[in-house]
């Protein structure tokens, strides 16, 4: 048959067909699938089926009086289902059109249920666009089926003798695989609504502040184990009696009709403002996987170890896991160790009582852990404590027992420790500069923050900070761009907060450009040529170089692979690599 005489879509599978080697004249392909296998099939797509059954049984009687079949195909080209004419069905089983026949292209040729799963994309092929000769005989309509992601999952076909052709089986086709499709979508909404119901219920119940739905007339439908604390084990179905401390919001759909109400509630404390994981900005993969191992530490009440270089936010997680945690209500102290003079460290830490030594106050003074009890203690800088506070730290850990400096008397402490440091503890251990007992204590959930100049979301951060010291004017120039990737940041969020901020400045009302960031150190060429600063890593390089070539060349990646003299593919398997955005 000359391509002129076929569809476009007909000629473009006639041409895979002679790359698949295949002939007009080829045999029937006879490989049936049945047992096992196709009872296997068949249990897989049991909903599917039994919603097609559903639409097939109202195609019946017209399909049945144009003698044809209608049938449904998984998305591999196996028929898994068919209804119609019998006489039809009977002529059908010579060419296989049956319930375990693969009716893919590189197995019956150019046919309607091959095109659409190759094309995925309503098809119809009569006659001798059929590519083997024993299917002429056919006119065939198929139209694909796509579940809620977009992935094809089978083919709706209405077949007939070629005499019996007729221009709405295509649209009846189509309007069939809508309908199975839109059967589909149904059904997963409904099992997605049951799951974000559960989630809810599940994040409500294990929230630790009090949480309340109310209904119309402001009674209790559904209370977490937090707010029944309060208000007692029996209050679902009484009246809200509105206490103090709890937020009401009101719920409406579109038309502004009201359904229910959540009401939250905060304890205000001493009025401390702590940061939350909602606060934490970074796209960089790194960043936020360690984001996401810090929130699920939050749900336990195991010791928290942050490690990372000076300004890397150590603290805002410190600040983030104790919001997010059971605690949240209670205190949040934090201790740099580094401050401490050696000789009042136990006095800071445990307290000391009247008269315990000259200068002290004469009422005495409770301790930073007796202050944190039932909260969170965060002890920064610890790999600058003195060994003998140590051994003290040590032991209030062991046994949750201090005893304040000149007191014969114990109290009982229940707290969390997070301790930060920047420093290696591990090789301090090593060197006599650290307990390693204390060091193991600590070292409970250890969460490593990578420094700015090995993130991937450098730019993103910028902004983000640009934004909150100058809300109406937060733009960088190209140059900017440039020079804030080309730095190593030393100083990390902590110094590029301070040098946006001198640079929201100097630019007024302009947007930011090079000339504005004013870094303290030399710049990243006079360190390479002095050597006075740490050789970048290897991975460092690229990443580097790839973000100064992408943004050079303004993400035309094209241009940004040219730029660094390697392949396109290269340059986006490295991107997904690093994480790049």
């Amino acid at each position: 048959m000359e391509n002129n005489f076929l569809s476009e879509a007909a000629a473009a599978s006639w041409k895979r067909c002679h790359e698949f080697g295949l002939m007009p004249t080829d045999p029937i392909d006879d490989d049936i699938l049945s047992g096992n296998h196709m009872q296997s099939l068949l249990k897989q797509n049991k909903q599917t089926i039994q919603f097609t059954e559903q639409i097939f049984e109202h195609l019946h009687a017209d399909i049945k009086r144009s003698g044809q079949m209608a049938l449904l195909i998984d998305a591999e080209g196996t028929i898994i289902h068919t209804a119609g004419d019998i006489d039809f069905s009977r002529r059908a089983l010579a060419v296989q059109l049956q319930v375990g026949a693969n009716w893919a292209e590189n197995r019956k040729g150019t046919n309607a249920i091959g095109v659409a799963l190759a094309e995925r994309k309503p098809v119809r092929v009569h006659a001798e666009e059929h590519y083997f000769n024993s299917n002429h005989f056919l006119t065939c309509a198929s139209a694909p089926v796509f579940n809620t992601i977009g992935e094809l999952i089978g083919i709706v076909n209405i077949s007939g003798k070629q005499e019996h052709y007729h221009a709405y089986t295509y649209t009846l086709a189509c309007l069939a695989a809508q309908s199975l499709q839109n059967k589909i979508l149904l059904e997963e909404s409904k099992k997605e609504h049951l799951i974000t119901l559960r989630e809810l219920e599940h994040s409500s119940l294990h929230h630790p502040l009090p949480l309340l739905s109310l209904s119309r007339d402001n009674r209790i439908l559904r209370a977490n184990h937090a707010a029944m604390r309060i208000l007692g084990s029996d209050a679902i179905g009484k009246a809200f009696p509105k206490l103090d401390g709890f937020a009401v919001e009101t719920i409406h759909n579109e038309h502004q009709k009201l359904w229910q109400s959540v009401s939250i509630r905060r304890t205000t404390g001493d009025g401390q403002h702590l940061y939350a994981f909602k606060d934490i900005v970074g796209a960089c993969p790194t960043f936020v996987q360690k984001k996401e191992l810090a929130q699920r530490a939050a749900g336990s009440d195991f010791p928290v170890l942050l490690l990372g270089e000076s300004g890397v936010g150590k603290e805002l997680f410190a600040q983030s896991i104790h919001t997010a945690s059971a605690r949240s209500a209670e205190p949040f102290i934090a201790i740099n160790c580094s401050a401490i003079p050696d000789s009042l460290v136990e006095s800071e830490l445990f307290g000391y009582a009247r008269g315990a030594f000259t200068g002290a106050n004469k009422d005495g003074s409770i301790g930073k852990f007796e202050a944190a009890h039932k909260g969170t203690i965060f002890l920064d800088e610890i790999g600058d404590m003195p060994l003998r506070a140590q051994a003290a730290l040590l032991r209030v850990l062991q046994e949750g027992i201090i005893t304040p400096v000149g007191s014969a008397k114990s109290k009982a402490v229940n707290l969390r420790v997070i301790a930060a440091t920047n420093k290696d503890l591990a090789a301090e251990v090593k060197a006599g500069t650290f307990r390693a007992d204390l060091y193991y204590r600590l070292k409970g959930i250890p969460i490593t923050l990578p420094a700015l100049r090995e993130r991937s979301d450098l730019l993103t951060l910028a902004l983000h900070l640009l934004q909150k010291h100058a809300p109406h004017s937060a733009v960088f120039t190209e140059a900017a761009k440039h020079k804030l990737l080309a730095y190593s940041w030393p100083g990390n969020i902590r110094e590029l907060s301070g040098i946006l901020m001198q640079a929201v400045f100097l630019a007024g009302d302009r947007p930011i450009d090079a000339e504005h960031l004013m870094f303290e150190t030399a710049d990243e060429s006079d360190r390479e040529a002095s050597g006075s600063d740490r050789p970048l890593t290897l991975k460092e390089a690229e990443i580097r170089a790839i973000r100064m070539a992408l943004t050079a060349s303004e993400w035309n990646l094209s241009k940004a692979a040219a730029r660094l003299k390697i392949g396109r593919t290269t340059l986006y398997r490295k991107i997904e690599e690093y994480g790049i955005t």
